[in-house]
């Protein structure tokens, strides 16, 4: 699996490029612990044929490992605050959505970080194995 740099597959997308899956594997693995946009969820999920599973993520700043959202909210033009919500897919949930889409058994892990890892090293074996 090649490096992965943001900064590249941003260019390539913008310019009308598409990932490998190899390359959208490896930006899975970069996204530890991210919320993905839809529209990033949208590029790394495609040559693997799968819909992102997009739902609403709320803001909980003040909770213990809680999300913050940055950046300007769309609805209110202003700076996100606990409370508001975008939506977009957490990294280790759309891994796992594509490892279970090509027929990948993973095992049980607690933390997001560690599903994850595991996920993605699963998609990464699988494409080894197969192409």
């Amino acid at each position: 699996m090649e490096d992965f740099n943001p900064d590249e597959l941003g260019r390539k997308v913008s310019r009308g490029g598409t990932l490998t899956k190899a390359e959208a594997c490896a930006a899975l693995s970069w996204a530890d612990h991210q919320l993905l946009s839809p529209e990033m969820a949208e590029v790394i999920a495609k040559p693997f044929g799968v819909k992102p599973a997009l739902g609403r993520h709320y803001d909980t700043r003040s909770e213990f490992k809680g999300l913050t959202l940055n950046g300007v909210n769309p609805v209110t033009g202003k700076e996100f605050v606990e409370g508001d919500y975008t939506t977009g897919i957490e990294a280790h949930i759309l891994a796992e959505q594509i490892a279970l889409g090509l027929g990948l058994q993973l095992p049980q892990m607690f933390g997001i970080g560690s599903r994850l890892r595991v996920a993605c090293k699963a998609i990464k074996d699988f494409l080894a194995a197969n192409g």
